[in-house]
């Protein structure tokens, strides 16, 4: 099941698209990123195809058909540490702590914005996960839904 990120506030159209194809059987394509001319920086931390064709959609679009790891891990090393300074690998891959360890940082720092209150809402999602109260795919699909509205509020924030 694709996911659907936004990275960027913007409204304008795409111009370029990042698409990243693999030959896996049950999905030929890991994401597509699609992102106006104005916001093309953010296309060189993806690697794949990169060009204008298919563009034409919401600036800063990411669809991500990757198994959950690889989403969580693409937050983190493109979003999630630049923001907080922690990602799982910091935590013996404990996703839940790291998020939370990421709260604790945002909140330490800064007065609780959206962004530090999704990221403990989403800590308290993996380690419910963990514990067993909410099924596996449940809680991965929660976590990565608030992840992607903490991305989002944060590219809001930045005026991205």
């Amino acid at each position: 099941m694709p996911v659907l990120r936004q990275i960027t506030t913007c409204t304008a159209p795409s111009t370029i698209v990042v698409e990243r194809r693999t030959r896996a059987r049950d999905r030929p394509v890991d994401y597509r990123l699609e992102v106006c001319h104005r916001h093309r920086w953010l296309a060189n931390s993806w690697t794949g195809r990169r060009g204008p064709e298919g563009a034409g959609g919401r600036c800063g679009t990411v669809t991500d058909y990757r198994p959950f790891a690889a989403i969580v891990q693409s937050h983190a090393d493109l979003w999630l540490k630049a923001l907080t300074t922690n990602g799982p690998e910091d935590h013996d891959g404990d996703l839940a702590a790291a998020l939370r360890a990421g709260f604790e940082w945002l909140t330490t720092y800064r007065e609780p914005t959206g962004v530090a209150m999704a990221l403990e809402h989403a800590a308290r999602v993996a380690e419910a996960t963990a514990a067993g109260t909410l099924q596996p795919a449940e809680g991965q699909v929660q976590v990565l839904a608030v992840l992607s509205l903490a991305e989002t509020l944060d590219a809001s924030s930045r005026g991205a």
